[in-house]
């Protein structure tokens, strides 16, 4: 109240986006039910079953610009976004990852998926 907001909010708010852009589900979706909100239907698939979980268009290669992954690297790098999001939303404040390190995994995510 008239202080600034904690930077643990747009944290959280930052990994529900990712996990909505990642699974094409958002927080309100139909299929989320008894309870069970969008990080918890993710995290109930994390890491065995993410494919399952992540929207289907994101393994589509159609268009001219589309580029051409190796399975290896598409899953590290879905893995490590995933978990990344997860990790951004937390319930607690406290156990929320810092935006510092979202920054360094994102990069490594990005670094798997071009194989470097």
């Amino acid at each position: 109240m008239g202080g600034r907001p904690p930077v643990e909010g747009d944290v959280y708010s930052y990994g529900i986006l990712l996990l909505e852009m990642f699974t094409g589900v958002h927080p309100t979706d139909e299929r989320l039910r008894d309870g069970v909100s969008l990080r918890k239907h993710v995290e109930i698939d994390f890491p065995g079953d993410v494919k399952d979980t992540v929207d289907p268009k994101l393994f589509s290669k159609s268009g001219r610009e589309a580029k051409t992954y190796t399975s290896e690297n598409f899953s590290g790098c879905l893995l490590s976004v995933v978990q990344c999001a997860l990790m951004c939303s937390k319930e607690l404040p406290k156990e929320r990852i810092a935006i510092k390190d979202v920054v360094k995994q994102l990069n490594s995510a990005r670094q798997k998926l071009l194989g470097l």
